[in-house]
């Protein structure tokens, strides 16, 4: 679906910020020439070493499961969990699982998809776009853990706080005014169908049908929007591809140049504005010194250079350390902002509901990590350095970023991120299939 028009205002202001990003980055490399082209690198050594083979092969994968149907035949299976739990179309739990296994964007770039072919309403596009927005586990486990705290135990607990904050967010989205709920529901309604959409979303019948009868309305919607699509395999392909180096070129400029903002930014001090919200905060939570106030910019740029400065701050319990890490994961950076705006900018699907999510997600990160912050005390309590210190001489923390980056993906490649996905797609199925036989065997049989 294509962007409605936008309100002038609207318009206006994104204008005025877009610009005001182009002169920033233009004057960085004019005063700062050196220290730009090596921020610059080392975001396209990321991008490039990391964030395109990881993404691309999923990227395409998913293409082709559309063009032949599979997601419509997940999302027939999926709609009683989806339906009942976030109050989704059951289309929306394949970008939930993708989130949760390969991370940020891969569930805003199935979002866009998903409504730029009618197959979820704008309402449920805003929503399922900030729920599938994580970190995946790889990159909580294996890079801010092992790489920057030295501890995958200490991993292993921002990822139990950063999953349970996201579906609590989830969760809170789908709470709304009175009436505003059917309301915004009529306006949507139809919406799947028109302007040529694909195949129209599960409708509450799949509810009501047995076991059997799912499966065989999935079958049913497979081949019906194989067949509406009608593009033969080499078509397919080669437009999947295309969609796939497209989507990966844009993240990959989104990244270089908030990389080059971050690093702009602690050289002209600009930090020192921050400065004292960093001593307020310290003092709140018992720290002995304030967090450097470069660590507040990097955190609210870029997640990857923002959880390395916080990891590295000193004078901090672990519990207030993990509880800061924790709400700039959840809040993501700009640049993953960025990143997702762009993906959804083709379709009609706001960035407010995004934006606000982000904020949400980041509270409860933080709240939920001191309130369980005596639970989650063995994860830490005998943690161990699993990697060598990481403050080397010559090193910086970009480059240790790139580092503890490359050496995650490489264990993601050994373990496989198709098969995580797999488990985490089927998990989901026999969620979904357990939750219809209960709510079935609840109603009891029904009278012929």
């Amino acid at each position: 679906m294509q962007r409605s028009a936008s309100r002038p205002g609207r318009s206006f202001a994104a204008t005025l910020l877009l610009g005001a990003l182009a002169a920033a980055v233009v004057a960085s490399v004019v005063a700062f020439p050196d220290r730009a082209f090596q921020a610059s690198l080392q975001g396209l050594t990321v991008w490039w070493k990391l964030v395109f083979p990881a993404l691309l092969p999923f990227l395409i994968l998913s293409e082709l499961l559309v063009g032949f149907g599979v997601i419509h035949a997940l999302g027939t299976l999926m709609t009683p969990l989806m339906r009942r739990v976030f109050g989704l179309s059951g289309f929306a739990g394949w970008a939930l699982a993708s989130g949760l296994v390969i991370g940020f964007p891969a569930g805003a770039k199935i979002t866009a998809d998903l409504r730029e072919k009618q197959l979820i309403t704008r309402r449920e596009a805003e929503r399922l776009a900030a729920l599938s927005h994580v970190c995946s586990p790889i990159f909580l486990v294996g890079v801010v853990g092992a790489g920057f705290l030295h501890s995958a135990r200490l991993g292993l607990a921002l990822a139990v706080v950063h999953y349970a904050a996201a579906l609590l967010t989830g969760v809170l989205l789908r709470v709304r005014r009175p009436g505003a709920t059917r309301q915004g529901a009529a306006n949507d309604a139809g919406s799947a169908m028109a302007d040529g959409g694909l195949l129209a979303p599960p409708s509450r019948a799949a509810d009501d049908a047995d076991g059997a009868s799912l499966i065989r309305q999935a079958l049913r919607a497979m081949r019906a929007a194989y067949v509406r699509d009608g593009r033969a395999f080499g078509k397919l392909l080669g437009d999947a591809v295309v969609s796939s180096v497209q989507t990966l070129m844009l993240v990959g400029g989104y990244m270089m140049i908030f990389a080059v903002l971050a690093h702009v930014a602690a050289s002209v001090r600009l930090t020192a504005a921050v400065g004292l919200l960093g001593r307020s905060l310290a003092g709140l939570l018992g720290a002995a010194e304030a967090v450097d106030a470069s660590a507040w910019v990097q955190s609210a740029l870029d997640v990857h250079l923002g959880s390395y400065a916080l990891s590295q701050a000193g004078g901090l319990p672990p519990a207030a350390l993990l509880a800061l890490i924790g709400a700039a994961l959840g809040w993501g950076g700009l640049s993953a902002h960025a990143q997702v705006a762009g993906l959804l900018h083709r379709t009609d699907v706001r960035y407010a509901p995004f934006l606000l999510a982000r904020c949400v997600h980041a509270g409860l990160a933080f709240a939920l990590t001191l309130l369980l912050a005596r639970p989650l005390a063995p994860l830490w309590s005998g943690a161990t350095p699993s990697l060598a210190p990481l403050g080397a001489a010559g090193r910086t923390g970009a480059g240790l970023t790139a580092d503890a980056a490359l050496a995650a993906a490489q264990a993601a490649a050994a373990y496989g991120w198709p098969l995580a996905l797999a488990l985490v797609t089927g998990a989901l199925l026999l969620a979904s299939l357990a939750l219809h036989g209960l709510r079935r065997r609840s109603r009891g049989p029904r009278a012929e």
